[in-house]
């Protein structure tokens, strides 16, 4: 078994390396992802195991010390080459796993062919026969990898990792010296800066892409890391010289440096205070106070604008092994500072991040010891963070033959058939170009200096050259020169944008299948942020819409940024693009409807279908129409398509999405309707991958006559106006319709307050009733004592005996009586004058009630004439009263007028009140017997005819007296009684 050899003369190179002997070549086999570390542990197993392997193939290996150099496999027994190795093709190197039977295994990827066609990838595995080699043979590889040379340093960009994915699995040891030469180490510092806020904590400080935003006057915290993106392995602190295997061996660090502005010297930087440190290994981790109230600091609390620093400088002295001077890293930023008390709504909190190429020389000293001297410090600005962690390989960077040598394909490739819909930005545009065609061009080209040649128009629909298109479409365009809209572009791009997180969101989705913004935070997607970030800013009412970033792209794949920018700008005014998205999308509306009386004019069976199934044109043509077709379809129809529209204007699109439809016609009409979507979603664009396809599209587009466009929209327009004339209307009916449930709801509530009104008279004429009865019961009663008073003074004067003892008594001339018939003669007028101030208790009390009756009827009253003013109120709004209610308030107003006259009634009288006054009424009998029994007794008392003549004189003065009272006190209830029912009726009236 032998290794494979390459295609060129096999012969001796001369090239620095390092050898080794004690090597055995044990095979190689096709691997499928060559940058799978999985795979090649298994192909290591696999090939070390079989039994013809044991001993392989004896081989030195050479491995070169730059990048740029071959690994070469000499004949363990002649030292002649086997074959030899490109390290730029090797796509990824690992050795075996410790403590496993291939620990002394290493392999390495290759890619072999000369095509992207032929193009195979082998694992190729190698074993050592001293198990501690590896170690060593892993180190030159890295070094190998890591290894530019000085002329390719300095043009590496930021993107550049030196510790490529190809060296996933080394753990590298300690291998001899090489011979003197050129190193590069990558360092990448991150900075992370924290102010103190208004809890005593440190929060983050704002960090946008033009630079951090400090409030000036606070003190801050700044926290620097330093890692070696060469080497990751970092060391143990147990014993970090056993554990460290390779790389920079950061000793210690002095601290941070601040100050503000720009290359600025070194006496000019402020010491910050250190608050904690830590180093030893591969990297370091310092954090420092800012101090806002430091002198030298002072610059920093003046606001911008005010004579601010637009630059802060941040440096960091590193000690490291093997160097005899301190490391020193500058890091400038841009900072803006603001007032102390300023808020920030929005902001990012990423940290800057800045790798630094440390090109260093290799020397020996007096002693023979390797020592090394910083040659040079180079660094590419600040980087992304979604950056940092993409696989990148040297390889990439450097020419090959096979640098963009595909991997094998895989089953979600855009290519695919499946279900899965077609990525945008999938497929190739060749370049190639006949002859006669670019002489036509060049013919066109040279003539066309004002306005547009003849032959322009029909060589731009067969298609502009790819070569060609980025200058043709600016002349189709009228923008090919036009240096104040750049220099806008370049100011639109330092201002802060509000759609910046919804254009973060879209850019990564915008052509996804294309490479150049396939990457993460990669110049494609760099360009497109700041594109679209520009046009939000420049047009303020569209601002950002979804779509734009699709047309953005397709341009900035032909033209610079600032030309790519202008030609949107142009689009989006001049052809009527910017219509589409105003207005809640009233324009594209419009469009859609031009584009329905087209198909029914055109493709009449194909829109009945659509109408049958419920499809509308906005559910598969509204994402046409707002990105040109740029987001769902391969890339040869997207740019033949513009080349149209450019030329022609809005035209274009309604006679390609005529195309589509006539072309999948067939295919549509045996769809349902979810069918019908996903055929426009997946299935319609991948028939239209091949160019020969996509120019019979473009051909049948620019035959397709769309003629009544205008008509169309007159007739939209109006249809509009309609619609909302009857909008209009119908709102209005809604709101009368509220308006009549308001009033309906009024209505049932004033019924239910006449209803409650008229149980309340109810009530209250029973309680009237009730009460007159009481009060006539009263009259009675008091007519009854008056009768009975008048007969007992009757019977006092006809009786001898009484008027001899009245007369005795008045004249004083009989003895006085006996003691037990004086005692009872005061007792019977003593209980006589109990009842009549009894009785004249109770009249008061009766004539009480009847005052607080007429209250309580002159405030229901009160309530009626209330009740029957917002009746009225409610009759007048409503301008239309029922008869029912006409005869309700006539019926309540006549009750009023006619309701029964009465003395008094009690409504407020407690129980206590009513039940002594029902109980005399009651026991009137027992009192009358008792009355007649005292009578009887004081009719048997002899009383003299002067007192009999003075008793009769005095009870008929005071008979006459309560007569008079009695009637002067009805005559003025009666007046006010009469009073009380005028007003009553005034108002029933009114």
């Amino acid at each position: 078994m032998k290794p494979i050899e390459s295609d060129d003369e096999v012969s001796d190179v001369d090239q620095e390396c390092t050898v080794f002997c004690g090597v055995s070549y044990l095979g190689a086999q096709n691997i499928a992802d060559p940058k799978s570390e999985t795979d090649i542990q298994r192909i290591m197993k696999e090939l070390s195991s079989m039994p013809e392997n044991r001993d392989g193939i004896a081989v030195s290996i050479s491995i070169p010390v730059c990048s740029q150099g071959l690994v070469v496999l000499y004949q363990a027994d002649t030292n002649s080459v086997m074959t030899r190795y490109a390290v730029n093709r090797i796509s990824f190197y690992a050795r075996g796993a410790a403590g496993s039977p291939v620990a002394s295994c290493f392999a390495f990827t290759w890619s072999h062919g000369e095509t992207k066609e032929s193009a195979v990838y082998r694992c190729h595995v190698f074993r050592c026969h001293i198990a501690e080699a590896v170690n060593q043979v892993s180190s030159c590889f890295a070094k190998a990898f890591e290894r530019i040379p000085r002329s390719m340093a300095s043009s590496l960009v930021g993107d550049l990792s030196a510790a490529p994915s190809m060296t996933g699995s080394l753990t590298e040891g300690l291998g001899p010296a090489a011979p003197p030469m050129q190193l590069m180490h990558v360092l990448e510092c991150t900075v992370d800066i924290k102010e103190t806020d208004a809890k005593g904590t440190f929060s983050h400080v704002p960090k946008e892409r033009l630079g951090y935003k400090l409030r000036g006057g606070i003190d801050k915290q700044v926290t620097i890391n330093v890692t070696q993106v060469t080497n990751n392995v970092q060391a143990e602190p147990d014993d970090p010289q056993s554990s460290y295997t390779g790389g920079l061996y950061i000793e210690r660090c002095f601290g941070i440096l601040l100050a503000p502005g720009r290359s600025v010297k070194h006496s000019d930087m402020q010491l910050l205070e250190m608050v904690s440190g830590s180093s030893g290994g591969s990297g370091c981790s310092v954090c420092a106070l800012w101090n806002a109230g430091e002198s030298a600091l002072a610059a920093f609390n003046v606001a911008s604008g005010d004579g601010a620093p637009a630059y802060m400088s941040l440096a960091l002295d590193l000690v490291i092994r093997g160097i005899r001077d301190p490391l020193r890293l500058v890091i400038e930023t841009p900072v803006k500072v603001y007032p102390p008390a300023e808020r920030f709504w929005y902001y990012s909190k990423r940290p800057l991040v800045q790798q630094f190429y440390i090109n260093l020389r290799e020397s020996v000293d007096s002693l023979g010891q390797l020592q090394y001297e910083v040659a040079s410090v180079e660094t590419s600005g600040e980087l992304d963070r979604s950056r940092l962690n993409l696989p990148l390989s040297l390889s990439s960077l450097l020419p090959s033959p096979l640098s963009a040598a595909p991997a094998p394909p895989s089953p979600s490739e855009p290519d695919s058939d499946g279900d899965e819909p077609l990525l945008s930005g999938t497929g190739e545009v060749s370049k190639d170009c006949g002859v006669d065609v670019l002489e036509n061009w060049a013919q066109v080209l040279r003539n066309w200096i004002g306005p547009r040649p003849r032959a322009l128009s029909q060589l731009v629909r067969v298609g502009v050259p790819e070569a060609l298109r980025g200058e043709v479409w600016l002349r189709l365009a009228g923008v090919d020169q036009n240096d104040k809209l750049m220099e806008t572009y370049r100011t639109l791009i330092s201002k802060d944008c509000p759609f910046e997180a919804v254009i973060q969101r879209d850019i990564a989705r915008t052509f996804p299948a294309h490479d150049f913004f396939r990457e993460a935070g990669g110049l494609g997607q760099d360009s497109l942020l700041r594109m679209a970030r520009a046009y939000a800013v420049y047009d303020v009412e569209v601002g950002y819409c979804q779509g734009l970033s699709f047309l953005a792209a397709t341009l900035l794949l032909h033209m610079p940024e600032e030309q790519a920018f202008c030609l949107l700008v142009r689009l989006m005014y001049g052809y009527g693009l910017r219509e589409l998205y105003k207005d809640g999308f009233e324009a594209l509306y419009m469009r859609l409807h031009q584009l329905d009386r087209l198909m029914e004019e055109q493709l009449n069976d194909l829109r009945a279908h659509f109408q049958e199934l419920g499809v509308e044109p906005h559910m598969f043509a509204s994402q046409w129409f707002l990105t040109v077709f740029t987001a769902r379809f391969p890339l040869p129809l997207v740019y033949h398509i513009l080349d149209v529209f450019l030329l022609q204007g809005m035209d274009t699109l309604f006679q390609v999405s005529l195309a589509l439809l006539s072309r999948a016609r067939k295919d549509l009409l045996q769809h349902d309707f979810e069918g019908v979507l996903k055929y426009f979603r997946v299935t319609l664009p991948k028939k239209c991958r091949a160019e020969e396809a996509s120019r019979q599209i473009v051909k049948l587009a620019c035959s397709i006559k769309v003629k009544r466009l205008q008509k169309y929209q007159l007739e939209y327009e109006k249809f509009i106006k309609e619609s909302a004339e009857k909008e209009k209307i119908n709102v209005e009916l809604e709101r009368l319709k509220v308006i009549n449930t308001q009033l309906q709801q009024e209505k049932d509530m004033f019924e239910s307050q006449l209803k409650q009104t008229r149980s309340n008279l109810e009530e209250a004429q029973r309680e009237s009733v009730h009460y007159a009865a009481v009060a006539r019961d009263y009259r009675e009663i008091c007519a009854r004592l008056d009768k009975q008073l008048h007969q007992m003074q009757d019977c006092v004067n006809s009786c001898v005996s009484c008027s001899v003892k009245l007369a005795q008594k008045d004249n004083k001339e009989e003895p006085e009586p006996k003691g037990e018939e004086k005692e009872s003669s005061s007792d019977t007028e003593a209980r006589l004058k109990q009842r009549v101030r009894d009785l004249e208790l109770e009249l008061a009390q009766v004539k009480l009630a009847h005052v607080q009756a007429q209250c309580s009827n002159q405030e229901l009253s009160h309530q009626l004439n209330a009740a029957l003013s917002e009746m009225q109120a409610a009759m007048n709004q409503k301008q239309s009263v029922t008869p029912w209610l006409v005869r309700t308030l006539g019926s309540i107003m006549e009750a009023a007028q006619n309701r029964p006259s009465f003395q008094t009634y009690l409504p407020n009288l407690n129980q206590e009140q009513q039940s002594p006054s029902l109980h005399r009424q009651g026991s009137f009998s027992n009192t009358q017997g008792q009355s007649h029994a005292n009578l009887d007794r004081r009719v048997s008392e002899p009383y003299s005819p002067d007192v009999v003549r003075r008793k009769k004189d005095l009870n008929a003065k005071r008979h006459s007296m309560l007569v008079e009272s009695n009637l002067s006190k009805e005559a003025k209830d009666l007046n006010r009684r009469s009073h009380d029912v005028t007003i009553v009726k005034n108002l029933s009236m009114g």
